[in-house]
């Protein structure tokens, strides 16, 4: 991408925002190769002004949807936009089966919005959407290919991505080491 000084500005204040809110270095975020792609990403869907808004904020109190929405690409590759910021199918990711696991609360406690729910088009996505319904809502998506094997959550857990960076041979049965973040 051939950026103007402008938007060269804008991307470097992003990265350093996004160091701000994710606790992460500049460097580490540079380091991923995907601050441009996510820069693109937020401005592509929610405007530039959305987000000098969510630079603009108080980064020690993300309450801006949008912000939610910048540190959660950053730790997962993924965009979930401010409209699906906190609105996670719970149930589909403590469903026995996961993992061989039960449910993590049981199904009566988690708050009617949160349960997956059956019709006539079947279940609801993340989002709350049925299949065949009418949203305004942006679907979840990963931003690039690289985006899953470059999320801030593994180096958070101090783990690597499963399937995509190898470890080493024998490496899981070793207990993780944590960077110093």
């Amino acid at each position: 991408m051939t950026q103007t000084a402008t938007e060269e500005e804008e991307l470097r204040a992003f990265v350093k925002f996004s160091a701000a809110v994710t606790g992460f270095s500049e460097f580490d975020l540079w380091g991923t190769g995907q601050a441009e792609a996510y820069y693109e990403t937020v401005v592509d869907q929610e405007g530039l002004e959305a987000l000098r808004k969510a630079i603009s904020s108080d980064p020690s109190a993300p309450t801006d949807p949008v912000v939610k929405s910048i540190i959660k690409l950053w730790y997962v590759g993924v965009w979930y936009g401010p409209e699906l910021t906190g609105r996670v199918d719970v149930a589909a990711w403590t469903a026995p089966g996961r993992s061989g696991a039960k449910p993590a609360v049981p199904d009566d406690s988690q708050p009617e919005d949160s349960l997956p729910r059956q019709g006539a088009n079947g279940p609801r996505n993340a989002g709350g959407v049925r299949a065949g319904d009418s949203d305004d809502r942006t679907p979840l998506f990963v931003v690039s290919p690289d985006a899953y094997t470059e999320g801030l959550l593994w180096r958070a857990i101090g783990a690597h991505p499963a399937g995509a960076k190898a470890p080493g041979y024998g490496s899981w049965a070793n207990p993780p080491t944590f960077e110093n973040h």
